[in-house]
């Protein structure tokens, strides 16, 4: 393939909704180039979010802490897939250490609000649902607990694997919530269609699962959200203050991983 047709291709696809990967990447090259090209897109789109008015200065540490959950929650479902046993008492010690710090960050978050001069209607709807959240962080610390001190005492328990990872799932679903309101209304639903389809899905299956045949399998919906929004924000709308440079940067961050695809 000469240099002008892979010229061509690559805006084609700048410009396109129904491209398809032309070829997959191995795992060493998804390793070396893919994921770290990756990871800086999703901190762009935080550090760029974290630009908008009363956005909690604690917000993006709190969401990365509770990223730090995933791996811990794969671990105890493959372990102990149906009852919490011996096995899961290193992994359930983990968790509760780290609730330990994402309840920390979250009263922080909390405190800051409540304080601020400049609470609205979408600030108090963000609100409530942090609170929900802090206390979903407290029940489910208690619940591994009481866990962990039955486990160490050696006493029996029948207590479901599916119920505690569904309680730190519903973390995500808070947090996610939280952050969307947040945003100023006139831009509230190209940041919520970016973030549920574009920067969660790729958390999930390339920054946290490392499963490099997604990107290749899902590049066409993924393309077209990046693309649509840097459209939207460059062209269709005023761009928010601030945030042409990291759109900039993410658009080009994911112009470059395109070559390894085509």
């Amino acid at each position: 393939m000469n240099e002008m047709h892979k010229i061509l291709i690559v805006v084609f696809v700048l410009f396109s909704s129904n491209v398809m990967a032309q070829k997959s990447v191995g795992r060493e090259t998804y390793i070396l180039n893919v994921r770290p090209v990756v990871s800086g897109i999703l901190n762009d789109f935080y550090q760029m979010i974290s630009l908008f008015p009363d956005f909690p200065r604690n917000m993006v540490s709190l969401i990365e802490n509770v990223e730090t959950l995933h791996s811990d929650k794969e671990i105890l479902r493959s372990t102990c897939p149906g009852l919490i046993n011996q096995r899961c008492k290193t992994t359930v010690n983990s968790l509760r250490a780290k609730l330990i710090s994402i309840k920390s960050i979250s009263l922080l978050l909390l405190a800051e609000k409540k304080m601020s001069d400049t609470l609205h209607v979408n600030n108090l709807s963000a609100l409530r649902i942090m609170s929900d959240f802090d206390a979903q962080v407290e029940s489910v610390k208690s619940d591994l607990d009481n866990t962990s001190f039955l486990m160490t005492a050696g006493i029996s328990q029948k207590k479901e694997t599916y119920y505690i990872l569904k309680s730190l799932d519903e973390l995500n679903t808070f947090i996610s919530l939280a952050l969307v309101e947040y945003i100023p209304f006139s831009y509230r639903e190209d940041f919520r269609h970016f973030l549920f389809n574009f920067v969660t899905p790729l958390q999930r299956q390339i920054s946290q699962n490392t499963n490099h045949d997604f990107l290749y399998k899902n590049l066409n919906s993924l393309n077209f959200t990046i693309n649509l929004l840097n459209q939207t924000l460059t062209k269709k709308k005023k761009t928010p203050q601030g945030m042409g440079p990291y759109l900039s940067v993410m658009h080009n961050r994911w112009n470059s991983l395109l070559r390894y695809y085509y």
